[in-house]
């Protein structure tokens, strides 16, 4: 296991039993940003299959960090945001593979990675995916 698959395994091992919408944005990314002033509109559709919303970001200071968040309004109860030190962020990017921003993943409720287009700004697609992933338990 690579240090990017244990840091990300740590991450995620409280939701288990939860699907994981996995969001790796940065501050300094304008279509990341674009995606996050449609939070919550995403959490509203979503509600129904009781998912967590995982947010890394990426070389972002801890200041714009915070204020990305709440300018956008990126906040509920299901809703967790790390900003990690750059190595350990470094690693789990490297991990999943990342190479634009910003990345989705959809992770399943035994803690699968899945590799489908997590994309929210295709709302309706990724509602289908959830609802498949929830009608097979």
């Amino acid at each position: 296991m690579s240090d990017g698959e244990k840091i990300l395994r740590k991450l995620i091992e409280p939701y288990k039993g939860k699907i994981i919408l996995l969001d790796i944005w940065g501050t300094w990314c304008g279509p990341c940003k674009a995606a996050l002033s449609h939070s919550q509109e995403e959490y509203e559709r979503l509600d129904p299959y009781d998912m967590v919303f995982l947010y890394l970001a990426n070389r972002s200071s801890d200041e714009s960090w915070k204020n990305v968040i709440k300018e956008y309004n990126v906040t509920g109860d299901n809703v967790v945001h790390y900003n990690l030190p750059d190595e350990q962020q470094s690693a789990v990017e490297h991990f999943l593979k990342v190479s634009s921003f910003p990345t989705y993943k959809l992770i399943d409720e035994e803690g699968n990675i899945l590799d489908v287009d997590a994309a929210p700004r295709n709302l309706n697609r990724l509602e289908q995916l959830v609802k498949l992933m929830k009608g097979n338990n």
